[in-house]
C-alpha cells in the first residue's frame, strides 16, 4: 500500500494513494509531467516523501510516523530506466552478473541472458550493442539479482519503433517466466495494454483510478480519467428509454444508442 505526499518548492504538490500489487504488472499510466517517475523513485527509496507510508507486502519501507526509511539498497528492488546504464568496461555477461553473488552467477546469469534473447552476445561490450540489446542486458541484470519487485521507468522510450515492439513482446514473455511483481511507468497506451495486469491512472500528481487494466481502460470512472486513457469526446447525456439491453440517450438533442449500464441512473456521460 502506498499513501504519500510530496511538495516541490515553487512547484506541484503530489498526493498518491494506491495499492502496490504483489503479483503481475502494475502500470502507472498518465501524461508526461504527471508525477509517475517521482512516484516510482519514492517506491525505490531514491526520493523521500514529505510524509506518508509505503508498504510492500508485510514489509514497511517508509513511514513518517515510526520514522522508518529503508535505504534503497535494502529494499531489494530492480530498477531500469530509459537509459540502460551499463558499465562500459564490462562485457554483457559481467554486466548482467553485477550484484549477483559469485556462487550463483554461473547458473543464474546465463539463464537471464537466454530469457532476454542476448545469450549469444555474452562476450560483447556495451559499445558493440544496439540500443535494444543494451536494454535487454539491463533488464537481465535487474532480474538476475533476484529483487522483490521490478521497477521499469519507460524502458522503451529511447528505442526506435521496431526495437520497441520486439522488446515489448519479449519482455511480456520474460516477466511471465520470472513471475516477478513489476511496476511499469508509461504514457504509451499500447505498451500499457500489452504488459499490464493492473493500472493506476495518474494526472497532475494524483491517482484518478486503479483497477484491472481492461476494466479501467474500457470504463473510466470520471471525465479526467477518460481524458488520460485517450478518450477525447465525453458528453453529458440522459437515458430516455431502455429496451433489451440497450438504452436510448439524448445528448443535447442528439440521439445515441448504447449498451445498458445496468444501473438505475438517468444522467450519464457518453464517450
Amino acid at each position: 500500500m502506498i499513501d504519500v505526499w510530496k511538495a516541490f518548492p515553487g512547484g506541484p504538490s503530489l498526493r498518491f494513494e494506491l495499492e502496490l500489487k504483489a503479483t503481475g504488472v502494475t502500470v502507472l499510466f498518465g501524461p508526461s509531467g504527471s508525477g509517475k517517475t517521482t512516484l516510482l523513485r519514492m517506491i525505490a527509496g531514491l526520493d523521500r516523501p514529505d510524509r506518508g507510508r509505503i508498504d510492500f507486502g508485510t514489509v514497511t519501507w517508509f513511514d513518517t510516523v515510526t520514522r522508518t526509511n529503508t535505504a534503497p539498497q535494502k529494499r531489494r528492488v530492480g530498477y531500469v530506466t530509459q537509459e540502460p546504464a551499463l558499465f562500459p568496461h564490462l562485457n554483457v555477461l559481467d554486466n548482467a552478473g553485477f550484484g549477483v553473488p559469485a556462487p550463483d552467477r554461473p547458473t543464474r546469469v546465463p539463464k537471464m541472458l537466454i530469457l532476454m534473447g542476448v545469450a549469444d552476445l555474452a562476450a560483447r561490450f556495451p559499445h558493440e550493442l544496439s540500443g535494444g540489446q543494451k536494454q535487454r542486458v539491463a533488464l537481465a541484470r535487474a532480474v538476475a539479482a533476484r529483487p522483490d519487485v521490478l521497477l521499469l521507468d519507460e524502458p522503451f522510450s529511447a528505442l526506435d519503433a521496431t526495437a520497441r515492439e520486439a522488446l515489448r513482446r519479449d519482455l511480456a514473455r520474460f516477466l511471465r517466466a520470472v513471475s516477478l511483481p513489476t511496476v511499469l511507468v508509461t504514457h504509451d497506451r499500447a505498451e500499457a495494454l500489452a504488459l499490464g495486469d493492473d493500472v493506476a491512472l495518474i494526472a497532475e500528481g494524483r491517482v484518478l483510478q486503479q483497477g484491472p487494466i481492461a476494466d479501467v481502460f474500457s470504463r473510466p470512472a470520471s471525465i479526467e480519467a477518460a481524458r488520460v486513457v485517450g478518450i477525447e469526446a465525453v458528453v453529458p447525456a440522459r437515458i430516455v428509454s431502455r429496451n433489451e439491453g440497450l438504452v436510448t440517450l439524448d445528448a443535447s438533442g442528439t440521439t445515441l444508442m448504447a449498451m445498458d449500464p445496468g444501473t438505475e441512473v438517468s444522467e450519464v456521460f457518453a464517450r
